[in-house]
């Protein structure tokens, strides 16, 4: 019986441990979600991720790199937004840089700050 512990134990130690930055909507009321944060020393935004009431996605795979992450969040009841301004559009978007948004052709928006204290995964949650 030993062996068989064993090797499950080796099975399971074997399996790597997934590290996202997830959002979780906890409102009555289809979401959609704005994320902004920093690569290879320039910022990055990207959208839309849309989130069903009491369904959760993930804008950001793997182990977290930054401390700081930025949300924009719409809905239908009301918004999630902050002082922290980044590029984005009102399609599906990947945009580097957050300057002259509005000369290279996109919007500019708020976007709330995420303190996630250098943790390697995070879940933020939405609500009312």
């Amino acid at each position: 019986m030993k062996p068989i512990f064993l090797s499950g134990l080796m099975i399971f130690m074997a399996s790597p441990l997934l590290a996202d930055f997830e959002i979780c909507n906890k409102t009555g009321s289809k979401t959609f979600v704005s994320i902004g944060y920093k690569e290879d020393g320039e910022w990055v935004s990207e959208g839309w991720w849309t989130i069903q009431p009491g369904d959760c996605s993930i804008p950001v795979v793997g182990d977290l790199k930054n401390r700081y992450y930025y949300i924009r969040g719409e809905s239908s009841t009301g918004n999630w937004t902050g002082d922290y301004s980044f590029c984005y559009i009102d399609e599906a978007y990947t945009i580097r840089g957050d300057e002259n948004c509005t000369a290279r052709g996109y919007k500019t928006g708020g976007f709330f700050e995420v303190d996630t204290g250098n943790a390697l995964d995070w879940t933020q949650n939405l609500t009312n």
